[in-house]
């Protein structure tokens, strides 16, 4: 059999300078700029927050919650470990650990396994793992229609003359 080691001993300088003649080295992607990337804060697990928590951000909580939590337009990731007993309303809501109180997520919910949620949902698109638990009401209407969206919703369900 073949030993490597053995051939890279009996290899020249020379020999080795050639076989590596044709490899680039490996340049270092691109940071992106503070403008296409989106800001995240992240909390703690051994932090606890009594009151109301609003942001601009999208937000990981690993610690404890007890109020209202509110990121319209951004993304609430509640971690394995937290404990959230609040009302919610965010753009999109992603629940591994523990939520109590009722959640509003404009675009999309999700509950992933180990996840479990006590409360009323409303939200649009709803995501339920095998292995999380949901007690409560899920109301799947769209969150806060324009008027425009209302509206053409009427023109696509009116009769059309032919």
């Amino acid at each position: 059999m073949w030993n490597r080691e053995e051939a890279q001993k009996n290899q020249s300088p020379n020999d080795v300078s050639k076989a590596n003649a044709g490899i680039q080295p490996v340049q270092p992607a691109p940071i992106p700029s503070s403008s296409s990337a989106r800001a995240v804060a992240s909390m703690g697990a051994s932090l606890v927050i009594k009151g109301e928590l609003t942001g601009a951000e999208d937000l990981v909580i690993d610690g404890r919650v007890e109020g209202k939590v509110s990121l319209p337009g951004h993304l609430l990731t509640i971690g394995p470990q937290a404990k959230v007993h609040a009302e919610v309303i965010a753009k999109a809501v992603i629940i591994q650990g523990s939520v109590t109180g009722n959640v509003t997520a404009s675009d999309r919910f999700e509950i992933r396994g180990g996840g479990s949620m006590t409360g009323d949902l409303t939200s649009p698109k709803v995501i339920m793992a095998e292995g999380s638990e949901f007690r409560g009401r899920v109301d799947m209407k769209r969150v806060n229609e324009s008027k425009a969206d209302k509206e053409s919703k009427k023109e696509i369900s009116q009769p059309v003359a032919v």
